[in-house]
């Protein structure tokens, strides 16, 4: 018997997380990929990941006992095959103390939120699909010339990024390589099968400690992690339904709220020429900064108090901006 898996994926180099800040602010693109300052509050993405985690090992578990689950390929039927939801929190916090990440302090209400999620739902009646899923999909066209973002399967001839100078790609950015394809890549937290109307739906967990009312499912419906996800998920499930938010408050009253996330057809049509416009930018910027011609200051900033102080509060990035 194999010893049983945490969950524990990473950060992609072409998921959402890298594709993202360029189409809020191209000099914030620019600080966090290829200069690596990372500004998201450590607590709150601390928070967010183990309960992730935890979701993750809960859903994996529950999964297999209702028949088995999809999961790196392979077809998982035996809950032990991961580690029980608690333990998988305890061993990521281990994993990452020998990072220099210390979250045994938030252990005790990590296991609080999960009791209080089980809690207003004692019985699930949806049938897990799968887990942390990987979607792959490359700028291209598919079989009937259709311009898109393709998974292998549907894809017939991939879009490659014309930027001499990077032949070789900067060592922080190896999605931006001349000749090669142009690829997004997402993780699924969740996928489930509705039990009345049958649809396949991709949940996306937010484990938060602000508020969860009605309306956050709208400000999230322009975020491009979704239009990603609907993207895929159609050409990877029957029968796709859309996205689900799930909404978790790590916080007393500890609500949990699903909401749908409303489509967004015309956007999502366009993203991949959206996204194949920005790799050639930001590419032939990345080779004029390596090649001298550009320095720090030249990078495009957005300026805006709408991005540069948000809802969660200012910028990392605000005292780089204001004063170098």
């Amino acid at each position: 018997m194999t010893e049983p898996i945490l969950l524990d994926t990473g950060r992609s180099t072409s998921g959402w997380s890298f594709w993202g800040p360029a189409f809020a602010c191209d000099r914030l693109w620019y600080i966090t990929n290829v200069l690596q300052q990372q500004f998201v509050n450590a607590d709150a993405l601390t928070q967010g990941s183990m309960g992730h985690t935890i979701l993750a090992h809960y859903y994996a578990q529950l999964g297999c006992t209702q028949g088995g689950l999809d999961h790196e390929g392979e077809h998982v039927t035996d809950p032990d095959h991961f580690l029980p939801p608690e333990e998988a929190v305890r061993e990521w916090v281990r994993r990452r103390e020998k990072t220099g990440e210390d979250g045994n302090h938030f252990i005790a209400n990590t296991f609080k939120v999960f009791r209080k999620y089980r809690q207003r739902e004692p019985f699930v009646h949806d049938r897990v699909v799968g887990v942390e899923c990987l979607a792959k999909l490359t700028v291209g066209r598919d079989e009937h010339g259709t311009f898109g973002l393709w998974t292998d399967d549907n894809l017939a001839e991939a879009a490659t990024l014309d930027c001499p100078g990077l032949e070789e790609p900067h060592p922080n950015v190896p999605a931006l390589q001349h000749g090669k394809p142009i690829v997004v890549t997402k993780r699924f937290d969740l996928v489930m099968r509705h039990r009345q109307d049958g649809k396949v739906y991709i949940w996306d967990h937010k484990v938060t400690g602000g508020g969860v009312g009605k309306t956050r499912a709208q400000q999230y419906a322009m975020d491009g992690q979704f239009a990603v996800n609907r993207i895929a998920g159609k050409q990877m499930y029957d029968n796709f339904g859309g996205m689900v938010l799930n909404l978790v408050q790590r916080r007393d009253p500890w609500t949990v709220s699903r909401q749908f996330v409303p489509p967004t057809p015309w956007r999502d049509a366009q993203l991949a020429r959206q996204i194949y416009r920005k790799a050639h930018s930001l590419a032939a910027d990345l080779s004029s900064t390596l090649d001298g011609e550009m320095g720090e200051g030249d990078w495009p900033m957005t300026q805006s108090e709408l991005l540069c102080y948000h809802r969660y509060g200012r910028c990392g990035a605000f005292d780089r901006c204001s004063f170098g």
